[in-house]
């Protein structure tokens, strides 16, 4: 802390013995808020939300406030003026997409009938299962319709679709219920 530029430490307005950086002043100020909120009753400044003041003195701040002077100036100067070098001529077209009868683009459908591959998440293990089995037959299909119009064409075999081997060997009945002998 020996490096920190002294004017970047501020106090909190709750307690002064609370010293920090001001980049961590308004989450502090939230901790402390809740702790003194039957203690002390501060007002917020107008012009920056993280001046907590005591009433006595919030109209005398608010007078003399270091960031009244910027809204202020934002306030009393004359807004800017476009001049003609900037402005350009308004452009017509015959055009409007806003006439158009369009359906509204659907990706749940679009992706139902084209050959990608869909995941579905947020739905129950059976759910998800039986979407699977859909999704495997329907892109299974899809390959062999490809396959069929495109009989000319060497394309790569797909690699078949694994499957659970189930073996008379295993006497366990679970994997998860073996005792640590077994395992």
């Amino acid at each position: 802390m020996s490096d920190v530029d002294p004017n970047d430490m501020v106090y909190c307005p709750y307690d002064k013995a609370h010293k920090m950086l001001r980049k961590k002043l308004q989450q502090h100020i939230i901790k402390c808020r809740e702790y003194f909120k039957d203690e002390i009753e501060l007002m917020v400044c107008p012009f920056n939300k993280a001046h907590l003041i005591p009433e006595p003195e919030f109209f005398q701040h608010t007078k003399t406030c270091d960031d009244r002077k910027i809204i202020a100036h934002y306030q009393h100067n004359a807004s800017a003026e476009l001049v003609e070098d900037t402005k350009h001529e308004k452009i017509e077209t015959e055009e409007n997409w806003d006439d158009d009868d369009v359906p509204d683009y659907d990706p749940e459908a679009y992706a139902s009938n084209a050959n990608v591959l869909r995941s579905a998440k947020g739905i129950f293990p059976a759910q998800r299962k039986a979407f699977v089995k859909e999704e495997r037959k329907r892109l299974l299909e899809e390959q062999s319709d490809d396959d069929t119009a495109n009989d000319n064409i060497n394309l790569p075999q797909a690699m078949p679709i694994p499957t659970r081997i189930t073996t008379s060997k295993s006497n366990r009945s679970a994997p998860y219920k073996l005792s640590n002998r077994q395992r």
